[in-house]
């Protein structure tokens, strides 16, 4: 990969881009040691369970196998009775003997079928008998009798005794959860303190700019987590310029904020040679298309310029949801400049400009804005947001937590990452403009927010 020529008070972002695109993600031959021992004892508390399970499973299918064989040796004897009774006794012809016929070869069936062995299976008997015949089936149906009061006595004994084993089993599973569950609650606790330190190290610091009121908004989708796959971010670069960044990387969760950290880094560092948002976003996505680890993943991000004398602003958006341009009373939506970064190689994105004058804003926002759903399964939609852009009144941060009032009203939860970035231009008292007074409303808490 070739790497930019970095001035000397840049390079910690490039550097810390860099190592946590390629050293950021543990390698899965490395697991930890507590993840290893938590897996062993989910293995063992599913292989206790399913020998339990099975011990009690096969222990009721035999016992119900031997009442099922007794049960077939008595009904044989009885239908082997009302055949010879009707063969001898009442001399009935063949086709009167055949109903009493089959039924005796269906008992006789299903002895085989249920017996254990081949002592158990059932007497050879062929039609037509004679007496001596049905006097032989008889015998040896009662030695069948014998056999199998034997075998369910047998399996009520083995069944005893499996019984303790399985609840023991059932015991020890039981204790293997509750270890288990108190690991999981352990890393759960520690992931969380791995989030807040990453949120920390992820999320930028909102610094005061002259000339400019920024309001923000971010939200993660991931339970327990405040960082995601969406992201923003202003930053000086000379004093004279403003940068602002609105990006959304593929994935949900602590991968997708890993990827933030490296799409902020480097486009910082990039800034720090070109201020030409669309120079920049070229530059990115080639640098992105070489260290990417996934093929599947994807940036779409927004770019802008500001100038803090001027308000000369310009921008350039790589696939990026519409942003919206607010000047005087009117909303227009500023559409995407090139496409997203990781679908083309060396995809090449145009820069557009615009003039801000005192009070206009900037309102940038990722897809989890337009695309929440309401009780209906409906998309919020980018006019909808232009509609409500043009109600909202009052401080770039006043502007941010009332669309986020609004979403929570319209939605019941919060499905998908979400970052909003309110840039309003307040430059400096002008021909007799007063401008209003600095809000002192806090940032919503990211937590509230979810509730």
């Amino acid at each position: 990969m070739k790497i930019p020529q970095i001035n000397g008070g840049t390079w910690p972002y490039f550097s810390l881009a860099i190592r946590m695109r390629f050293l950021g993600r543990p390698r899965f031959g490395a697991l930890p040691r507590q993840t290893v021992i938590t897996l062993l004892l989910v293995v063992g508390l599913l292989a206790l369970f399913v020998l339990a399970a099975r011990l009690s499973y096969y222990g009721g299918i035999n016992i119900t196998n031997a009442f099922r064989y007794q049960t077939a040796i008595v009904a044989t004897q009885r239908d082997s009775e009302l055949l010879q009774v009707e063969q001898v006794e009442h001399r009935a012809g063949p086709d009167a003997l055949r109903p009493y016929q089959k039924l005796l070869a269906s008992d006789l069936a299903r002895i085989d079928s249920i017996a254990d062995d081949f002592e158990q299976r059932a007497p050879v008997f062929v039609f037509p008998a004679t007496n001596a015949d049905y006097d032989r089936l008889t015998r040896e149906l009662l030695s069948r009798e014998m056999l199998g009061q034997k075998r369910f006595d047998t399996i009520v004994a083995r069944n005893t005794q499996t019984r303790d084993f399985s609840n023991a089993m059932f015991a020890i599973v039981a204790l293997l959860f509750v270890v288990i569950v108190g690991r999981l609650r352990r890393a759960v606790e520690e992931g969380r303190s791995l989030v807040q330190r990453l949120q920390a190290a992820f999320l930028s610091r909102r610094r005061e700019m002259r000339n400019v009121e920024i309001g923000t908004v971010l939200l993660s989708a991931t339970l327990g987590s405040n960082v995601g796959g969406d992201t923003h971010d202003a930053f000086s670069l000379d004093g004279h310029h403003a940068m602002f960044l609105v990006a959304d990387a593929s994935g949900k969760g602590i991968d997708a904020a890993i990827d933030t950290a490296f799409v902020t880094y480097s486009i910082r560092t990039l800034f720090s040679e070109n201020h030409d948002p669309g120079v920049v976003l070229s530059k990115f996505a080639h640098l992105y298309a070489q260290s990417v680890d996934r093929p599947e993943s994807f940036v779409v991000m927004f770019l802008a310029v500001l100038d803090l004398e001027t308000g000369r602003l310009q921008y350039a958006s790589a696939g990026h949801e519409p942003a919206w341009a607010i000047i005087g009373q009117d909303v227009t939506s500023l559409p995407a400049t090139g496409p997203i970064v990781g679908i083309e190689t060396d995809p090449v994105y145009v820069t557009r400009e615009l003039h801000l004058r005192y009070g206009d804003a900037l309102a940038v926002s990722t897809d989890g804005l337009t695309e929440s759903r309401d009780a209906r399964g409906e998309f919020l939609g980018a006019d909808a947001v232009t509609v409500w852009l043009s109600e909202i009144s009052g401080s770039a941060q006043r502007m941010a937590d009332a669309i986020v009032t609004r979403l929570k009203r319209r939605s019941s939860r919060i499905t998908d990452d979400l970052a909003i970035l309110i840039v309003r231009y307040t430059p400096a008292v002008r021909a007799g403009l007063t401008p209003p007074a600095a809000s002192d409303e806090p940032q919503l808490a990211l937590n509230d927010l979810r509730s």
